[in-house]
């Protein structure tokens, strides 16, 4: 309820700050000011309209995607919008003040106007790159480790945060587990909201997961998303194609000297870390799949050498990446140092939340090269 207020007052502010720099200092009729206010308002407002209508399957999966996909742009490009808008007379302000008012002034109706005009353009262009970015295939983000109890070179593909919905076309999902076997990985992390909709909304398109390759193994373990459409028949399905679903447990990858172990989403589960070690020999290299990074802020004792997590999506439109790593315990995106023992590889993710758009935060794949030391 909370979140939902905070929403609620943030985008009203957004609403009136966006319409009254656009229309306010014109001489638009009333009728054309109401409308303008009015798609600021649906655009605000769209996603507690999609969110309410996901999990219903109230309208035809097409119509449906049609409704998601214009309401999510609207939303991504009223985001976009306001922020330039702030950013903007933030800069021409300060330049008009610092400059002893030698340069146009911010008042002056004309030059606002055109501003408008060139903000509005500049808004429009960047939420056709965001769709763009954010639907194109991820790119590799590579790092190496080097350890004396690794035995052999393994290769990992760490994904997450793919957000599968009625709405993803079954040729995406194809086309991305092709682009995952393409890697050739010996090992792949799966880390958590790979789905983000009701199993029996998404089976063909889960089948497909089913062929990603790896021969070591397939290893999930949950995120946030899952646990909104039912946690446990999400952890079914995944094991039913094959993959080891950690939750609170681990696994010695034979041969390798390499130990994965895994814990649920911190916002619904418990998460023991111990627990989920607790099977580990002492001459293993120990992995830990954790959708939330912060979760490595709470390991106590336990002896992690790299936990591996998704969430955050690197802000996924800027500048929104500041609010990600505010909430994510200061982690948005890539390589931490936690102490002398323990990392953290944090990923961008391969898909999106919410607007089809990324921004300066591209999607990602992870590959982690494990090398003998």
């Amino acid at each position: 309820m909370s979140f939902l207020i905070a929403y609620i007052v943030i985008a009203a502010s957004c609403i009136v700050i966006s319409a009254r720099t656009l229309i306010s200092y014109t001489d638009c009729s009333d009728f054309v000011k109401a409308g303008v206010y009015i798609l600021f308002v649906i655009a605000w407002f769209a996603p507690i309209l999609i969110w309410s209508l996901q999990p219903r399957g109230i309208l035809p999966v097409g119509m449906y995607t049609v409704v998601a996909k214009s309401g999510y742009f609207l939303f991504g490009f009223a985001f976009i919008l306001v922020m330039l808008l702030i950013f903007r007379d933030l800069v021409w302000g300060g330049a008009y003040l610092l400059s002893g008012k030698k340069i146009i002034s911010p008042n002056d109706f004309n030059a606002l106007q055109y501003a408008n005009y060139g903000t509005l353009i500049v808004a429009f262009l960047l939420s056709v790159y965001s769709v763009y970015s954010a639907e194109r295939m991820p790119e590799p983000v590579i790092y190496e480790f080097k350890d004396s109890r690794i035995n052999k070179p393994v290769k990992i593909l760490m994904v997450s945060d793919i957000h599968i919905t009625k709405m993803t076309p079954i040729e995406k999902v194809k086309n991305l587990v092709k682009h995952f076997n393409e890697q050739n990985p010996d090992m792949v992390l799966m880390v958590g909201d790979i789905a983000d909709d009701k199993a029996e909304h998404i089976q063909k398109q889960i089948k497909e997961l089913g062929k990603i390759k790896a021969p070591m193994g397939v290893f999930y373990t949950l995120g946030n998303h899952e646990t909104y459409f039912d946690a446990i028949r999400w952890e079914s399905e995944f094991a039913s194609l094959g993959w080891k679903v950690l939750h609170n447990s681990g696994v010695s990858v034979e041969g390798t000297g390499i130990y994965v172990a895994g814990l649920p989403d911190a916002h619904r589960f418990s998460t023991n870390t111990k627990q989920a070690i607790r099977q580990a020999k002492d001459d293993e290299y120990r992995i830990l799949l954790s959708h939330i990074p912060a979760t490595v802020k709470n390991i106590g004792d336990a002896k992690i050498d790299l936990q591996v997590s998704g969430h955050t999506h690197g802000g996924q439109i800027f500048p929104f990446n500041f609010f990600a790593k505010w909430g994510n315990a200061g982690f948005v995106f890539g390589k931490y140092e936690i102490d002398e023992d323990t990392k953290l590889i944090i990923s961008r993710g391969v898909g999106y939340w919410g607007p089809q758009m990324r921004l300066l935060a591209p999607n990602d794949m992870t590959i982690i090269n494990l090398m003998p030391e």
